[in-house]
């Protein structure tokens, strides 16, 4: 289809009636010995020039301006119009000025509502698409949705219905012709008339399977646009991309499976959102396991390898009493954005804050950490606290306690609410080296079953600090202190 037709076609199928009922009418009237063809013609010129001015001014107001997915169905009901007043007006001008039979009269009616019929519904077909091209992707619904079936149903329905009626007109035209004479050359005006109702009727099939080649061309275009659409937004959806919904383009099962497509969006944008929450409060691996992690399992415990990783600011409290409560939090969410972004980079995960303290861990079993790794931690960290510098001039120390052994990991607290927690001997001798680093005057605090395990390089930053009481245990702990001794004041 050549680009004018697209951008005319209106027009094109007004020019295509003229010229199929010009031929329709020639071919009546030569056996009625009337030359009103012409008439016929000018008429239908006229006729449709009307209906160009008439639509320059109400096609906006009657289509353009109703909501975008009633538009097409407006177009097809709009263009039948048109086609059913021409239609009338050539109807009454038969009759009235030309004189001809009212079978021949509607005949020629009919040929111009078939024609209507096939225009219309490629208008709304042409007005469907721009439709899509034109709506957004925000979500909305849809009712009195229509199935593609029951349209294709009603739509070879109604073709069906109308090369039957034509080629009943067309056959009880030529039956109506009272002639019974023979033509010049001494034929039977019989063989005429079946001649000239075989011809008309191959011609009128032609017209309709051009016509309805034409209209399966254009469904299919705008079936493949909408079967594009889909597949793009379920590709979208399957690589993460929920920024924009599915557009609903039409009131069929395309616009449903897009309204229920639209729904698993913001199902998924829920859960996107629940994730980065639990992100946010847990660490990335810990998010993983509770996703993907059988709950009963996880109720269960599992036995895990681990180093322990205490930490604690020192002299916070008086910070606390001394700074307005937004200040306190906003110390707080700076100082632990830089240290949980320490412990992460050392392969460890934090597991809680506590006030001003957190729990990390460092998984052992798959040796892809090492002890190391947690006491690289404790020193960055000491190093990012003292680099703080309080108002007064003063700086934060920090008190570390590092422990290794076997813990149990697992969801603890009710079905309504629960934590994902490391509990064990392990935990609290950590928790209680943490304690210990107060009162011996040292920032970092390990046990002899971690000092055993640290490479020689690690190994040096430490001194014996001898077997130490530890709080709640009954037998004493060997312990080691941060070689550099930094008094931490209470």
């Amino acid at each position: 289809m050549n680009q004018y037709f697209q951008k005319n076609q209106a027009i094109a199928y007004y020019l295509l009636t003229i010229m199929v009922i010009s031929i329709i009418a020639a071919r009546t009237n030569s056996f009625y010995s009337q030359d009103s063809t012409i008439t016929t013609v000018i008429t239908l010129c006229l006729l449709f020039t009307l209906i160009c001015l008439i639509r320059s001014k109400t096609e906006f107001l009657f289509v353009e301006r109703k909501q975008l997915l009633d538009q097409p169905k407006r177009q097809l009901t709009y263009e039948l119009l048109m086609y059913i007043l021409v239609g009338i007006s050539l109807f009454i001008i038969e009759i009235v000025i030309n004189k001809h039979t009212y079978i021949i009269a509607s005949k020629f009616f009919s040929a111009v509502l078939i024609m209507g019929y096939f225009a219309s519904i490629d208008s709304a077909l042409k007005r469907e698409h721009e439709c899509f091209l034109k709506l957004n992707r925000n979500q909305s619904n849809i009712q009195n949705t229509i199935p593609v079936s029951h349209r294709i149903s009603l739509f070879l329905s109604v073709t069906l219905f109308v090369v039957i009626l034509a080629n009943v007109l067309s056959a009880y035209s030529y039956m109506s012709l009272n002639i019974v004479s023979t033509n010049s050359e001494g034929s039977n005006i019989d063989e005429m008339l079946r001649n000239a109702y075989v011809i008309e009727t191959l011609f009128t099939l032609g017209i309709v399977v051009s016509l309805s080649l034409r209209l399966i061309h254009s469904y299919s275009l705008n079936l493949q646009y909408l079967f594009d659409t889909q597949i793009n937004a379920l590709q979208n959806i399957q690589n993460g991309k929920l920024e924009n919904y599915v557009p609903i383009l039409s009131r069929d099962e395309f616009g449903v499976i897009a309204q229920n497509t639209n729904r698993v969006i913001d199902e998924l944008r829920e859960k996107e959102k629940i994730r980065q929450t639990l992100e946010n409060i847990v660490s990335p691996d810990i998010m993983h396991k509770l996703i993907k992690s059988d709950s009963a399992i996880l109720k269960h415990g599992e036995k895990k390898h681990i180093a322990v990783f205490f930490c604690d600011l020192r002299k916070f409290t008086s910070y606390a009493e001394k700074n307005s409560p937004e200040d306190v939090i906003f110390f707080l969410n700076t100082y632990f954005s830089k240290v949980v972004d320490i412990v992460t980079e050392h392969k460890g995960i934090v597991n809680k804050f506590m006030g001003d303290a957190i729990l990390a861990v460092f998984p052992l079993d798959d040796n892809s950490t090492t002890i190391d790794d947690a006491i690289d931690t404790a020193w960055d960290i000491v190093m990012h606290s003292q680099a703080i510098c309080l108002p007064d001039g003063d700086r934060f120390n920090v008190g570390i306690g590092i422990h290794m052994g076997y813990a149990t990991a697992g969801t603890i607290g009710s079905h309504n609410r629960f934590e994902y927690t490391f509990i064990g001997d392990t935990v609290n001798i950590a928790s209680r080296l943490d304690g210990l680093s107060k009162r011996l005057g040292y920032s970092i605090i390990i046990s002899d079953e971690t000092y055993k395990h640290l490479g020689s390089y690690s190994k040096e930053k430490f001194i014996d600090l001898g077997v130490q009481k530890i709080r709640g245990k009954e037998r004493p702990l060997h312990i080691y202190g941060a070689s550099t001794v930094q008094h931490i004041e209470s």
